[in-house]
């Protein structure tokens, strides 16, 4: 019953031709893509609630009505029958319940890790430069763009959680070689291979529509985490806060 007033408000507010008084395009916020990926899950999360909650009800209902209403006593197979399928229907929300709430999780700290990042980028505003955020790409989005006296940069966000344990100082550092990032609980080469590919590709964007060659330079921003060069070489990973080091 919920969900079909809810879906009737929205039909009712499509057909009544709502629009928004806004003519222009906004410019994009942080972790904008990831905020309305949290907003869909959120959705789900209440949905499988509504309907974990009103199914076994409405089966315990209808088993009710049968015992009470109807002309004959329901048997022990309708019994057994009405107690697996509610039993069963929950247990399937309660997963996919636990599944959207690990998947929400997950997309939090990436749009939190996206908002600190670009709130340190955009402190470079003052300077003259130009930053833009969760730019669209091509079935992907480019987190960052810095565009200042320097050049061109792609700036791809990892937010990574923590370890806990009683060395604090060794929990916030990540080694870098130039080749590999090793955070105390594990390693990852896909971030450097991913900010690679995203400044390829907005180099050759900014090349069709600027008619001549653009170099962008792919940069790995890890905020909350301290970065510690092992080698030389590689594509900068930094610190949000230091970005002005390699501008």
């Amino acid at each position: 019953m919920v969900m079909s007033l809810l879906y009737l408000l929205k039909k009712y507010q499509q057909v009544k031709g709502y629009r928004s008084p806004f003519a222009g395009r906004f410019l994009r916020s942080p972790g904008q893509s990831l905020n309305r990926q949290i907003a869909k899950i959120n959705d789900e999360i209440i949905i499988h609630l509504v309907w974990m909650i009103t199914v076994p009800l409405m089966l315990y209902a209808y088993y009710i009505s049968l015992l009470h209403f109807g002309t004959s006593k329901p048997s022990i197979t309708i019994l057994v029958l009405t107690i697996i399928l509610g039993v069963g229907f929950t247990v399937y929300c309660l997963i996919n319940l636990i599944k959207h709430l690990n998947l929400r999780r997950t997309y939090q700290l990436g749009y939190e890790g996206e908002v600190a990042v670009g709130q340190e980028l955009n402190q470079l505003m003052r300077d003259g430069y130009r930053v833009y955020h969760d730019f669209p790409a091509d079935n992907f989005n480019i987190d960052h763009i810095v565009v200042g006296p320097p050049g061109v940069f792609a700036v791809e966000t990892k937010a990574r959680s923590k370890p806990t344990s009683t060395d604090r100082k060794a929990d916030a550092k990540v080694k870098y070689d130039g080749n590999c990032l090793r955070f105390p609980n594990g390693t990852d080469v896909e971030s450097l291979e991913q900010a690679r590919r995203q400044a390829e590709w907005l180099s050759k964007w900014l090349r069709r529509a600027v008619g001549e060659a653009v170099g962008v330079r792919p940069v790995v921003a890890l905020p909350g985490w301290f970065v510690e060069r092992t080698a030389s070489g590689g594509i900068p990973v930094i610190n949000p806060k230091n970005f002005r080091s390699i501008a």
